[in-house]
């Protein structure tokens, strides 16, 4: 896997989880590391995730015996007792491990909301193969266990109303918003084919009986032009086929006034789709 990682943030508000920081730690290390938690999801290339951590939270390793917590500067220990997995990795000849992603997420539960929970989740239940890495049935299985830890009734929730076959976090957070919001339930990825070319689009979130879709639009720097060019050409033709696309921002998402601004757009095209 890709360990090139260096200079990014954990989350909003976290260290930078970088390989020289890793590396560091590593060094200082008596016993083999296995990093856990918010570092693993990084190290993993999942989503970034607003979470509860603060400015000064360190690297994030866990061990099964309360024991084997060591007093580690710029480490927090996780004492994790369900089973689980690791992968081994190297750098610069320096051995650590990583926790798989569904140990990563459950241990992640204690540091994020409702919302990043089921970002969580659906990443692993994505339609990418790259990135889904369980099951539904799987998750069920350990939430409802008898083994406890913290962040658990979240996870339940969460689980609850996550998503399989999702394909970005923005996405997931559009539609638990939508539902917090009490808007009806939207169908995700939304399969739409145009009946003369057989072209196929898929909606982000969609209103399939009122020809209504939602589709989210990032502002990232990285979009390539070609992305940017195919986006356009989608809307073009769903509303060439009578859907009403209602693009929407991280403005819109992510800030009061512009969710606001965006409930107060959509609730009038279903109520004018509706009659």
């Amino acid at each position: 896997m890709n360990l090139d990682i260096a200079h990014t943030s954990l989350g909003d508000a976290g260290q930078p989880c970088d390989t020289e920081a890793c590396q560091a730690v590593i060094r200082r290390s008596r016993n083999m590391l296995t990093f856990a938690g918010l570092t693993a999801l990084k190290l993993r290339g999942f989503p970034d995730l607003h979470h509860t951590a603060n400015k000064s939270w360190p690297i994030q390793a866990c061990v099964t015996r309360p024991g084997n917590r060591t007093k580690l500067k710029d480490v927090s220990f996780i004492y994790w007792t369900i089973p689980f997995q690791t992968t081994f990795h190297e750098i610069d000849y320096c051995p650590f491990r990583i926790v798989d992603p569904i140990t990563a997420s459950l241990q992640s539960l204690r540091f994020v909301n409702d919302i990043e929970a089921v970002v969580l989740f659906d990443h692993l239940l994505s339609r990418y193969a790259h990135s889904r890495a369980t099951t539904r049935a799987e998750l069920e299985r350990i939430l409802y266990g008898t083994k406890r830890f913290k962040g658990k009734e979240r996870g339940k929730w969460a689980l609850n109303h996550a998503v399989e076959g999702t394909d970005s976090p923005m996405e997931s957070r559009l539609r638990i918003k939508l539902w917090k919001s009490r808007f009806p339930k939207a169908a995700v990825n939304f399969k739409i084919q145009h009946p003369a070319t057989n072209e196929t689009w898929f909606a982000d979130l969609a209103y399939p009986k009122l020809k209504i879709a939602v589709e989210y639009q990032g502002t990232d720097f990285h979009i390539s032009k070609d992305k940017l060019s195919k986006d356009s050409r989608k809307i073009s033709a769903l509303q060439g086929l009578g859907w009403n696309v209602i693009p929407l921002t991280s403005e819109y998402l992510l800030t009061e006034q512009g969710w606001q601004r965006f409930s107060d757009t959509l609730r009038s095209v279903i109520a004018s789709r509706s009659k």
